[in-house]
């Protein structure tokens, strides 16, 4: 990588900065920013710091998959304080960290989480371990470091009939990320994968602008390429749509281990993109795909992830099953991030729910970016100096904007001061104050690509001036980063995201959304009461979520948690109403809901307690569907009679149980 030495110190000096504006450990700051691009990269779905470290053990993270049983765990070499750039981290070395954080998950089997006090992190971490022991089928410990390593393929071994994987994010490997955005490319070779090569039909666009391939894939060769890949090689579409979805669907577990011979005919199969693929022809004719590259399957995740998750976990034999895949090459490399999300969207529609994707390039992402790179920042000393805060709506658009605008020493100075980096922001921390707002620090606690999901749905349905939007996200972004500041010098023991977010959405709930927004935006300076203020509210957010038996993380994830804070008395103090809208001004009134959300859940409550109530006996007399579908369609008909709001959760099943039920026979006219 040319400049290797720069781009460590620059990243070294970035976590630096950060980490003193936050009043935080240089290594946490790390963990955290490493962590974040690891979900970016499709590595993690989530990611929550949990610094732990004792004698032979030591983890920074993690992230549990409760769909799949599976665990991540991250542990972190960080080198920050050495004189030379580029440090070697040996082979030892890394096995001594992997060693590490491998004890420290045997540990928690063997209840490590009783020598871990109660207020840190960790224990939630350790404690879910051992509750979980004899549900977790696979861990996987992401090694990083600010030092570079010999290169090498993920290490995989079995312990105690688990699977651990050991993977390295040395520092040429996050920079390669971190500066080009770029993922890593998935390159699909059928030879490697436990087959021959597959027999395909073709045919080609009259603009050759694409190519369509048809195609079998056994089913055991599609979860070994899953079991290489993971979740890199599902298109942000479909992998945010399968983290909202929760389960494993069911009828594809079922047909998977019951009856695998019938797999291809129940199934829809796979429609995958692909910049490229090689082919070859037997002897006698016929032509097969050996390779494809850029891999991308933009419909049918959940079939993949399935068959590789109902294997592992039931033991399933595929053997018997295939697979019909859609396999369409784009010519046009340069097209790819045109062309896949508008595939992946068109091939999902039938699911209204999953449209909420993460792509850069759709609007209003790339109108909010060349907002924030042409509306300069009110200076706050009152001069006449000139900054502009700005939305790096991909990573590192930041330093590729600066790398073509700014080519000389002096220009990159000129270029830092007019977007500082610390005037910039990326869509985690977009998505993340504006749920906050919204009065949905539940949301925000899912983590950033759950959150940023839901938050782009809502965005996409807003009608409002992009400039007044942007000035209101700035205002948002200065309460958060100074929030976050106020809570991290508390030392309270972990949790710095929920309470921040706690606290904003209360202290937004306490003043009636009543905050002048446009006045921030033009002192670019939050006001010492508005910080006071903050402090109190974030003693009683911490104390609140820390009054559960459950997981803190989980906890701070349900509506219910927000509610009983609600409930807390809370006196604000005269100084803080000087910082409100003027009288004469209206608060402009933001419907936190997404109109797809609240289009199902107005579907279930139209049709009323009784008809519900009636389909949950008519399903149980018919045999159809299962005994939880059942339930849930007696749990709407209960919550309707008590005249409460279902919830999106609820709802977005029963509407479905409804629409399968009419297609079987189901008249709710005759009950009536």
């Amino acid at each position: 990588m040319p400049d290797l030495d720069e781009s460590i110190k620059r990243l070294r000096a970035d976590i630096s900065t950060a980490s003193h504006e936050l009043e935080m450990l240089k290594e946490h700051k790390f963990t955290e920013e490493v962590g974040d691009m690891l979900v970016e990269a499709g590595e993690l779905d989530d990611f929550i710091r949990s610094s732990y470290k004792a004698r032979g053990m030591k983890v920074d993270g993690y992230c549990f998959d409760e769909e799949y049983s599976n665990l991540n765990l991250i542990v972190t070499n960080w080198l920050g304080e050495s004189d030379v750039p580029i440090v070697k981290v040996t082979n030892t070395e890394v096995e001594k960290y992997f060693k590490n954080c491998t004890r420290f998950f045997q540990n928690c089997k063997s209840k490590l989480y009783t020598k871990i006090e109660i207020a840190n992190e960790a224990f939630d971490l350790a404690k879910l371990i051992y509750e979980l022991r004899d549900e977790i089928i696979g861990v996987r410990i992401f090694f990083i470091t600010d030092g570079v390593t010999e290169k090498r393929a993920a290490n995989v071994e079995i312990i105690d009939d688990i699977e651990f994987r050991y993977i390295l994010w040395d520092i040429e490997r996050i920079l390669q990320f971190i500066e080009n955005g770029e993922k890593e490319e998935v390159v699909v070779d059928f030879n490697a994968n436990g087959a021959r090569p597959i027999p395909f039909l073709s045919s080609r666009s009259n603009n050759d602008m694409y190519e369509t391939h048809l195609a079998f894939v056994p089913g055991q060769v599609l979860a070994n390429i899953y079991s290489q890949w993971g979740t890199k090689m599902l298109d942000m579409n479909v992998r945010v749509f399968l983290s909202a979805r929760g389960n494993v669907n069911k009828g594809i577990r079922d047909t998977i281990i019951n009856e695998p011979e019938m797999f291809c005919a129940f199934n829809n199969g796979i429609t995958v993109s692909a910049s490229e693929i090689e082919t070859e022809e037997f002897d006698d004719g016929t032509k097969v795909i050996s390779r494809v590259k850029d891999f991308q399957i933009v419909n049918g995740g959940q079939t993949v992830a399935s068959l590789y998750h109902t294997r592992k976990k039931n033991k399933a034999v595929l053997s018997e099953i295939s697979v019909q895949m859609k396999l369409i090459v784009i010519n046009d490399r340069d097209k790819l991030d045109l062309y896949v999300p508008r595939i992946s969207e068109y091939s999902n529609t039938q699911n209204k729910v999953n449209l909420a994707d993460l792509a850069a390039n759709d609007p209003p992402h790339p109108e909010i970016h060349e907002i924030s790179k042409r509306f300069p920042a009110p200076d706050p000393t009152g001069g006449s100096r000139i900054s502009y805060w700005f939305y790096e709506k991909a990573r590192g658009s930041y330093e590729e904007t600066k790398n073509l605008e700014a080519r000389t020493p002096a220009k990159i100075r000129e270029y830092e001061a007019k977007y500082p980096k610390t005037q910039r922001f990326d869509k985690a921390i977009f998505g993340k104050v504006w749920n906050t707002y919204l009065r949905k620090p539940y949301t925000v606690s899912l983590g950033a690509q759950k959150n940023f999901a839901n938050f782009n749905l809502w965005l996409r349905e807003q009608e409002e001036d992009l400039t007044v939007f942007f000035r209101k996200t700035v205002a948002l972004v200065l309460l958060w980063k100074n929030a976050e500041r106020v809570v991290r010098k508390q030392s309270f023991d972990g949790y710095r995201h929920n309470i921040v977010t706690y606290t904003l959405a209360w202290l937004m709930e306490l003043t009636n959304m009543k905050i002048d927004l446009e006045r921030l935006w033009k002192n670019q300076v939050v006001d010492t009461c508005i910080l006071e203020t903050i402090e109190s509210i974030c003693y009683v957010v911490n104390d609140h979520i820390r009054k559960t038996d459950k997981n803190i993380s989980e906890w701070c994830k349900k509506t219910e948690c927000w509610s009983l804070l609600r409930e807390n008395s809370f006196e604000l103090s005269e100084e803080i109403r000087s910082t409100f809208l003027a009288s004469n001004e209206v608060v402009r009134e933001y419907n936190p809901e997404i109109r797809v959300e609240t289009e199902i859940i107005d579907f279930c409550k139209g049709k009323g307690s009784q008809s519900w109530w009636e389909l949950a006996k008519w399903l149980k007399q018919m045999d159809f569907l299962t005994g939880k579908q059942r339930s849930q369609c007696a749990n709407m008909g209960r919550i309707l009679q008590n005249n409460k709001e279902p919830s999106i959760k609820l709802s977005v099943p029963c509407k479905k149980i409804w629409e399968e039920a009419i297609i079987r026979g189901w008249a709710p006219e005759d009950y009536k």
